[in-house]
C-alpha cells in the first residue's frame, strides 16, 4: 500500500473518530443536559446504551470520513444525524417529560410536552443532512 494511502486512511479514520465523539457529546451528553437543567428535572441516557452510542456514532463516522468522496456517504450522513435525534426523542419520551414537585405538603405532578422542540431538532438535523448532500453534488461534479 502507497505511503499517500495510507497517510489518508489513517487521517480519516482519526477525523471519524473525532467527528463521532462530537455526535456523542452533542446528541448524548449535552442537549439531554441541558435540558434537564432547563426543566430541572432529570433528563438522561441509559447506562448501559452509552458505550454501544459511542461505538455507533465513532463507526457511521469513520465510515462518512472514509467514504467522503463517495455519493454512499450522504445516507450515512443522514443517518447519523437521524440516529442522534432519535436517542433525543428516546430520551425524551416522544417529547412528554414529566417530574413532580414539592410544595410543601403538596406534590405537583407536572408535564412538560416538548414535542415542537423535539421535532424542530430533529428537523433541524435532516436540514443539516440535506444541505450536506446538496453541497456534496455541487462540489462533486464527476458524479
Amino acid at each position: 500500500m502507497p505511503r499517500e494511502t495510507t497517510k489518508f486512511i489513517v487521517k480519516e479514520v482519526v477525523v471519524g473518530v473525532i467527528l463521532g465523539l462530537t455526535y456523542y457529546v452533542v446528541y448524548v451528553l449535552l442537549l439531554p443536559e441541558i435540558l434537564s437543567s432547563l426543566l430541572q428535572t432529570p433528563i438522561s441516557v441509559a447506562e448501559k446504551d452509552l458505550s454501544f452510542f459511542l461505538f455507533f456514532f465513532i463507526a457511521l463516522s469513520t465510515a462518512e470520513s472514509l467514504l467522503k468522496n463517495n455519493p454512499i456517504s450522504i445516507p450515512l450522513r443522514l443517518l447519523t444525524k437521524l440516529f442522534g435525534a432519535l436517542i433525543l426523542y428516546e430520551v425524551l419520551n416522544g417529547g412528554v417529560v414529566e417530574t413532580s414537585i414539592t410544595m410543601g405538603d403538596t406534590v405537583l405532578q407536572v408535564e412538560f410536552d416538548l414535542s415542537i422542540l423535539l421535532y424542530t431538532i430533529i428537523l433541524v438535523s435532516l436540514i443539516y443532512g440535506f444541505i450536506d448532500a446538496f453541497t456534496f453534488f455541487t462540489t462533486n461534479e464527476e458524479i
